[in-house]
């Protein structure tokens, strides 16, 4: 079969479903010239390809751009050897066992958050809540002083940004990404130094600054490693925290269903995560010729691999279009990525999550969507979230809090 997609047309970017129901007809599709510069593509939307593209390292490569000012020692362009190396000193930084140590703080900025969202008759969510919360946090975590939030969110979107553009997007649709990443680096460069030779105070910034001095990194890797930071610590939470929100206040019974245990809250994750996949597809590219189904793949061919479409794959998730808080194998959702490339900031985007759910669930009755000014999708490519989501919120409490 014979398809064509336009990676920039926003309809596959706001509603993408009829689109993967198409590409997961066949197991590959073969699409000439379909990247913004002109590129071939190879499109993997099925369950068992795009597993196999993520997991498997002898036959799919991670490093995209191999010359040019894309080729930076970031984790999601590197293959093994160096991809073992960066990954290690990133596990090192960002252990479970430091976001686990979280817990207290995080839940003191989701109550300050919504204290103060509550002041007030109505709020726009995605500003004061799902951008602010995984920002305040990593931008806790590697030193970044609250005063400068707000060139914060700007270079935090410089580097989600520089992800996409890495991962096919048209540089000219973020115009000045590269001078805000370039800002941001250099500012995280200050940081660094000024903490060489101080004792490790424990977070992500102490942490890499201490393998700097031990000669397990350098200053280049030590910034390219808080790129990687602030996207895994901020996309996947931010459009997590938005759309299950929106969920919650569209469905009261499905609210007061997760409300009622810590499982059913972790459960919803899962699944919502699944469903709406906040990373909806990466690049692979082969590392020698591969034939998948009829279709010849070339060494160094571009991969589209498409995680949103393998999430709702009947084949591995029957029923896959349906949110099902009982679906038993929810948690082979690729959402987070899978093998050696699994997302680093997974465990801190859990933690957000149940954190901040918890408490929103607390108050849920007290807001709602505002009919007059409905949410908006995102329209960045690859991703999925809403990017303006209006509440109204009321005085008192409509009703009790589970």
């Amino acid at each position: 079969m014979t398809l064509t997609i336009d990676l920039a047309d926003p309809e596959y970017r706001l509603n993408p479903w009829p689109i993967y129901e198409k590409l997961r007809e066949t197991p590959v599709h073969y699409l000439p010239e379909a990247t913004w510069d002109g590129r071939d593509l190879y499109v993997y939307a099925r369950y068992r390809e795009v597993n196999d593209a993520l997991r498997n390292r002898e036959l799919y490569s991670s490093q995209i751009y191999r010359d040019g000012m894309l080729n930076i020692p970031m984790l999601v362009n590197r293959d093994a050897p160096e991809h073992t190396r960066l990954r290690r000193m990133a596990n090192r930084a960002f252990s479970a066992r430091l976001v686990r140590t979280l817990g207290d703080w995080v839940q003191e900025i989701v109550d300050d958050l919504i204290a103060d969202i509550l002041t007030r008759d109505r709020v726009e969510f995605v500003e004061a809540f799902t951008t602010a919360l995984p920002l305040r946090v990593v931008g806790g975590m590697l030193g970044i002083p609250l005063d400068r939030k707000s060139e914060l969110r700007r270079w935090s979107q410089g580097v989600m940004d520089g992800f996409a553009v890495a991962a096919g997007m048209d540089p000219d649709l973020a115009p000045g990404y590269y001078e805000d990443v370039l800002e941001f680096s250099n500012y995280m460069d200050e940081l660094a130094q000024a903490r060489l030779g101080s004792p490790n105070q424990g977070d992500i910034l102490g942490e890499l600054v201490a393998q700097e001095e031990s000669g397990d990194m350098d200053r280049d890797e030590l910034v390219t490693m808080a790129w990687s930071f602030i996207a895994a610590g901020h996309e996947t939470t931010m459009n997590l925290l938005g759309g299950g929100f929106k969920a919650v206040l569209e469905d009261p019974g499905l609210g007061d269903r997760i409300a009622a245990s810590p499982e059913n809250l972790r459960e919803f994750i899962e699944e919502f995560l699944r469903l709406y996949s906040p990373t909806q597809w990466l690049l692979r590219r082969a590392a020698r010729d591969i034939r998948v189904g009829e279709v010849d793949i070339p060494e160094g061919g571009l991969i589209h691999v498409v995680i949103g479409s393998a999430n709702r794959d009947d084949t591995h998730f029957p029923g896959a279009a349906r949110f099902d808080l009982d679906r038993p194998n929810k948690r082979d959702h690729l959402a987070f990525g899978a093998g050696s490339h699994f997302c680093p900031g997974s465990s801190l985007s859990r933690l957000l999550g149940e954190h901040a759910f918890r408490s929103l669930l607390a108050v849920r009755h007290r807001f709602s969507l505002d009919p007059q000014n409905p949410p908006r999708l995102r329209t960045r490519q690859g991703s999925f979230g809403y990017a303006h989501m209006p509440l109204l919120i009321d005085g008192e409490a409509a009703g009790g809090a589970a």
